[in-house]
């Protein structure tokens, strides 16, 4: 008895030194932060299991300043000074552990793509090999495919609303609209989401819960080990929808003699010019990262529009009568041509704004201190330190956007002198930043613009609670619920 009490005490007092070594670990002990979060990680898994990251980012800022330690290894930044350190600059930092969940074992290795890869070298060579697809000038080729979503779009609201009002779950249609329109783009077909009114085969809730369980389980190390080891438990083709749906479009396009002016087309193009730029492996990771990746956040941002600009009638008013006076001479049963949508100046202010007030991720995009340790904002942070900016601590940032940043003021974009206006985009951070800034950021642009072009120049919608407000779900991602709004014509 005496020996398992013996046994028990010393366990008992190597975890506290452990601890103890933890906290007080040199160079980041003086950084301040919440004390639970000096040595443990449950700090981040609270903030991000009660869906409350960027809130709870925020506040710690407040309370402690513009450097928090949030981790025994995490350190969260809020100057724009850290953020041009860690990530905008040509040097920025590598990206952490954490971009291996975005990586499906695929015949034994990973499908590395431009958001997994950590590899600074193969990520600048991917990126260049294929970034010539993604550029404005070759975005506005899929158009057409834009144009054919929308038109399905509003054919359904015609359809809902032609006995008059109707209240919609704006928070799922304009998610079927993101995933319908992301998928005709890459490959040529509507998932039937639009088609139904409906998440089908459960597509959309299983994104979900992996996009949870994900925010959740890297958030510690262990947890990140256990996540993969459950993750190679089932072969990602089971396990991830997606990926098998990828597989086979590739498949079936390689067999086919018939040619799609869809972005799996001109990847395969690419391949047959040059098979030593990008592999057929590649190709399927791209297609895959496009539709894993993007339909949630662009339905973040598209469901931010709508829910701001009924908050705002001032804002909406005022971007009707651009609208308006654009589409003077285009009949309601056609659509405005990008061309047009593009050069609308409060359009593209609306959608700045919203990207700042509303970022559509939650936590930190992780990067680690370089080897030999780098000063940021004073404090000496060791290499190998898990580091970073909050886009809604960054956004928030008063000399940057203006005393009123809790506000949404389309307007600060179009006052604000050049310099400042730089300044502002250069800190906007919904589609990250420097050689890591989302290659889709063109595709997503035309996107939206041309939705939130066609929507409200035909349709108003108001919010059906508006005592209530919607839910931010403000996990890895800021998924937005519970937006039933009452859908018009005009």
């Amino acid at each position: 008895m005496a020996f398992v009490s013996f046994t028990l005490g010393a366990i008992s007092l190597i975890i506290c030194l452990q601890l103890m070594h933890t906290r007080y670990r040199k160079q980041l002990n003086s950084i301040p932060g919440p004390f639970i979060a000096s040595f443990s990680n449950l700090w981040k898994l609270a903030a991000v299991y009660y869906e409350d990251m960027p809130g709870w980012n925020m506040s710690v800022h407040d309370k402690y300043g513009p450097v928090v330690r949030i981790g025994p290894n995490h350190v969260s930044f809020a100057s724009p000074e850290a953020f041009q350190v860690i990530h905008a600059s040509r040097q920025a930092f590598a990206k952490s552990d954490f971009y291996e969940v975005g990586a499906p074992t695929y015949h034994g290795e990973p499908l590395e793509n431009l958001f997994s890869l950590r590899d600074v070298q193969r990520h600048a060579t991917l990126r260049r090999n294929i970034g010539g697809l993604y550029t404005k000038a070759a975005v506005k080729d899929f158009e057409p495919q834009v144009d054919s979503c929308i038109e399905l779009f509003m054919r359904q609201l015609a359809d809902k609303t032609k006995d008059g009002p109707t209240t919609l779950d704006m928070s799922l249609w304009l998610h079927l609209f993101a995933y319908d329109c992301l998928s005709e783009m890459n490959v040529s077909k509507k998932l039937g989401f639009l088609e139904r009114g409906q998440d089908v085969n459960g597509t959309i809730e299983s994104a979900d819960k992996i996009f949870f369980m994900v925010g959740l389980f890297t958030q510690a190390p262990i947890l990140q080990w256990l996540l993969g080891f459950l993750r190679s438990l089932v072969p990602a083709e089971e396990a991830e929808p997606v990926l098998n749906f990828t597989l086979s479009e590739v498949e079936a396009r390689r067999k086919s003699s018939q040619n799609q002016a869809d972005m799996l087309g001109r990847l395969l193009d690419l391949h047959l010019e040059h098979p030593d730029k990008v592999s057929i492996r590649e190709i399927t990771a791209a297609i895959f990262i496009n539709l894993t990746a993007g339909h949630d956040v662009l339905a973040i941002t598209i469901r931010a529009i709508w829910y701001y600009l009924s908050q705002n009638p001032r804002v909406l008013s005022k971007l009707r009568d651009e609208i308006r006076s654009a589409s003077d001479g285009y009949s309601t049963s056609s659509i405005v041509p990008h061309p047009v949508v593009a050069k609308l100046p409060y359009l593209n202010a609306v959608i700045q704004e919203t990207l700042r007030i509303h970022p559509n991720t939650g936590t930190i995009i992780e990067r680690k201190a370089p080897r030999e340790g780098v000063i940021i904002d004073g404090y000496q942070i060791p290499g190998g330190t898990t580091v970073g900016v909050n886009a809604w601590v960054l956004h928030q940032n008063k000399n940057v956007y203006g005393e009123d940043v809790d506000q949404f003021r389309p307007e600060r974009w179009i006052e604000a002198t050049e310099e400042k206006g730089l300044e502002m985009s250069r800190c906007l951070f919904s589609f990250g930043a420097g050689t890591h800034t989302c290659i889709g950021k063109n595709i997503a642009m035309l996107m939206v613009s041309k939705l939130v072009m066609e929507f409200y120049r035909r349709y108003d919608a108001a919010l059906a609670h508006p005592e209530k407000g919607w839910r931010v779900h403000g996990s890895w991602v800021t998924k937005q619920t519970e937006m039933d709004m009452v859908i018009s014509r005009l």
